[in-house]
């Protein structure tokens, strides 16, 4: 399988060992970081029964290798999602969508997501949001948050993880702190795509 070469991240940062990054390695990397993705959400938002980190993955299930920044990761992640926490609309429209909803239902709301073509880590961060709101009304229903995470993982390795492999992988999640209010109207900008996706399949959330 083809690999990228990781790259440095900033110029005045001391050059790194240099490592070969994988299609499976950065989806299972994506996996482990959207599981505490939602994991820390739920806590955050005090949702009562939070299933332990272990329930959200069947057993074995690889994880990629490890991350040299994974807590500046994940403080990036909760970041990007607490914007979209801002955004009411977002908000009403994504509530519509039931974790009950048709695999393919579920796939083209994700896809829109990036449907003009543009990638940047805010729409990254949208999805994994998308994924916690629909997985926060199925927290008795353990299988089926396992589903819809694998559903999103399955999403991510087709379409977005190439992305992330030439930005340097997900550590590279960090020069989000350094972007422009043009670059940042552009991660907002995610929300409105998701909720157009929502309106549009609206006929399947009645």
């Amino acid at each position: 399988m083809a690999s990228i070469e990781r790259r440095p991240l900033f110029g005045g940062d001391a050059p790194r060992r240099q490592q070969r990054l994988t299609l499976e390695d950065v989806t299972n990397q994506g996996r482990y970081l959207l599981n505490n993705f939602i994991y820390e959400r739920m806590q955050s938002d005090g949702i009562e029964t939070v299933p332990g980190i272990e329930q959200l993955q069947e057993p074995g299930t690889p994880t990629g290798p490890p991350m040299e920044h994974v807590r500046e990761i994940g403080r990036a992640l909760r970041f990007i999602g607490d914007d979209l926490d801002k955004d009411q609309k977002l908000q009403e429209l994504v509530n519509r969508v039931p974790p009950e909803a048709e695999r393919q239902t579920l796939l083209t709301v994700a896809s829109n997501i990036f449907k003009d073509g543009i990638f940047n880590w805010g729409r990254v961060v949208a999805l994994f949001y998308f994924a916690y709101k629909v997985c926060l009304k199925a927290l008795d229903r353990i299988p089926l948050i396992r589903a819809i995470i694998n559903l999103i993982v399955e999403f991510m390795r087709d379409h977005v993880v190439r992305w992330i492999i030439e930005r340097g992988g997900w550590e590279a999640i960090r020069e989000y702190f350094g972007s422009s209010q043009k670059q940042f109207a552009v991660v907002i900008g995610a929300g409105a795509i998701a909720c157009a996706a929502v309106l549009l399949y609206r006929k399947y959330f009645s």
